[in-house]
């Protein structure tokens, strides 16, 4: 099993953002839980473990007379835990966007739980719901029979219909902390008896872009491949290549040598890193010499003035986002 499931938070107070925790622990100790929830926030940031928890909360053996943490050692937990429980059904909207799905979904929750207290259905990517399908599960958010909760999981919520967000309780999802990714960290860290300083663990956070998933694959790529989680070794990996790689573009865009340019391109190409997260990497760069010029806290490029700067984020922006229509990924 990979890091990234073995070590999925299973309690509330193992959710690693700090504002969601609050939230859910307030609407838990209050006893009255909304029949529709809206987790929305960039992905790997926690929403649908945060909805696996949720359901474990309401579903719990131990939590017949109060509802509190789950136990997780009663049969609903453990099934919950295992992704197997017959009544928590996770739909990825992404593949069942038609009206048809929705209306599928309609009549199987008109039936009682098989074994739980609560059918709960987690729709991740809820915003690829076509309008048609939108609106007829609307109508059953407005008035679900009272065994059932809707967790629904976006990482766009200003594409869902308006009305459904409204009829939903809204909890938001941010970028992650580096200090909430290192908490993460650990956890897995201590789980597999593994010995790693502060340090490489905040680079690690550096690297993932505020994703709790990307940054425990990161750690898993990295013990997969018998490397020392230490500051200088995972520096090395993940960012002094990298860095010289940017280095060497922006030096040939400085001169206007679009010989070197072109070939460095190539080169990032060959070697097997994504031209979208070469690009990523490159606007990255951009915008902390951007920062740096207007007297806040960045790297200074030398080479380049401010308007220069805002030229190359604009033509960097255009290609990453083309890049994934291209047939020639370096082309854009």
């Amino acid at each position: 099993m990979t890091f990234y499931l073995k070590y999925r938070p299973k309690t509330i107070d193992e959710l690693d953002l700090k504002e969601v925790r609050q939230s859910l622990e307030k609407i838990v100790a209050s006893g009255k839980i909304p029949h529709a929830f809206l987790f929305s926030g960039p992905k790997g940031t926690g929403k649908t473990s945060a909805a696996r928890v949720l359901a474990k909360v309401i579903n719990c053996e131990a939590n017949e007379k109060k509802l509190k943490e789950p136990c997780n050692q009663c049969k609903q937990c453990q099934t919950i835990t295992r992704g197997t429980n017959i009544d928590v059904i996770e739909l990825d909207a992404a593949s069942h966007r038609g009206i048809d799905d929705v209306r599928a979904l309609r009549q199987a929750v008109k039936l009682s739980p098989a074994r739980a207290r609560k059918k709960v259905y987690i729709i991740d990517e809820a915003h690829m719901l076509t309008t048609e399908a939108a609106n007829a599960l609307l109508k059953t958010l407005e008035e679900p029979p009272e065994h059932v909760m809707f967790i629904l999981a976006t990482t766009n919520p200003e594409k869902l219909v308006e009305t459904i967000r409204s009829r939903t309780t809204n909890i938001l999802f941010r970028k992650a902390k580096h200090d909430e990714i290192t908490r993460s960290l650990m956890r897995v860290i201590e789980g597999e008896g593994l010995k790693a300083d502060k340090k490489a663990l905040n680079l690690i956070a550096e690297a993932s872009d505020g994703s709790f998933r990307d940054a425990t694959k990161i750690l898993e790529q990295l013990v997969a491949e018998a490397k020392n989680l230490t500051e200088e070794e995972i520096g090395k990996i993940l960012f002094h290549k990298k860095s010289g790689q940017i280095k060497k573009l922006l030096a040939a865009l400085e001169k206007s040598d679009v010989k070197t340019a072109l070939t460095e391109i190539e080169k990032v190409v060959e070697a097997g890193i994504p031209a979208q997260d070469y690009g990523r990497a490159i606007l990255k760069r951009l915008r902390s010499g951007l920062l740096a010029k207007l007297g806040l806290e960045g790297e200074e490029l030398a080479g380049f003035n401010k308007a220069d700067l805002v030229l190359l984020i604009k033509f960097f922006s255009k290609a990453v986002s083309e890049v994934g229509n291209t047939p020639i990924e370096q082309l854009p």
